[in-house]
């Protein structure tokens, strides 16, 4: 699925010195808007500031390709990452929801 996307695209991965995985996360670039995808920090190492390095890292990167705007999406029910991105500077434009069939 992830080959399938078109647009540049960052897939990133924040390591410590040894190796081990602290956060993951994609950045889609479609003309002047980065959106910001499956941002991850590993549940031992939340609170430390690794999901903002490695989202701070992704905007960067964004940035030098052209991005003047970023997005991204969060389930309402995550407080934590709401936190963060509001620390970071984000808010919110709309809410969403998905719909299944009974």
């Amino acid at each position: 699925m992830l080959e399938n996307i078109i647009p540049d695209r960052c897939f990133m991965l924040l390591t410590d010195d040894s190796g081990t995985v602290l956060a993951c996360g994609l950045g889609v670039l479609e003309g002047e808007y980065l959106g910001l995808f499956n941002i991850v920090t590993q549940e031992k190492f939340r609170n430390q500031g690794y999901g903002a390095k490695l989202i701070k890292n992704l905007l960067h990167w964004g940035k030098e390709n052209g991005a003047k705007n970023a997005y991204l999406q969060v389930i309402l029910s995550n407080a934590p990452a709401l936190n963060l991105y509001a620390k970071l500077g984000f808010e919110e434009k709309y809410k969403y929801w998905y719909r299944i069939k009974n």
